[in-house]
């Protein structure tokens, strides 16, 4: 605990440090290794997975995250088209970060720095 970082921890904190920067940038809240969201449980960064949906091409449709966050109230919910919704998904729970649509780029780093193995991006 208090020794020397093996390579995997090193490699590990420097990963957790890159995706602090890029979720900042986004306005995605990181809180030493968990999202985190008012009104919802923190999640684990290790082992998330993060979509991206356009505001236009989420109004079209009534997303099963949508459903699990806001329950029934979700078919009344609509969208606002200016925003990006970023969705972060742990099997500890789902955070839905609604950002202005201009931050895209940054929101697609972000989500290529969280699935980079899964998106075939290494660190």
């Amino acid at each position: 605990m208090f020794g020397k970082k093996t390579d995997e921890e090193k490699a590990a904190a420097k990963r957790l440090a890159r995706i602090r920067v890029a979720a900042a940038a986004t306005g995605v809240t990181v809180i030493g290794a968990k999202f985190h969201q008012a009104g919802q449980e923190s999640i684990p960064v290790e082992g998330s997975r993060v979509t991206i949906e356009l505001g236009e091409t989420a109004r079209k449709r009534i997303t099963a995250t949508r459903v699990a966050l806001t329950g029934i109230f979700a078919l009344w919910l609509k969208k606002d088209e200016t925003k990006l919704y970023i969705t972060v998904e742990h099997e500890q729970g789902v955070i839905l970060y609604p950002v202005p649509a201009r931050k895209e780029d940054k929101a697609r780093v972000f989500a290529t720095l969280v699935n980079g193995e899964a998106t075939g991006i290494t660190d």
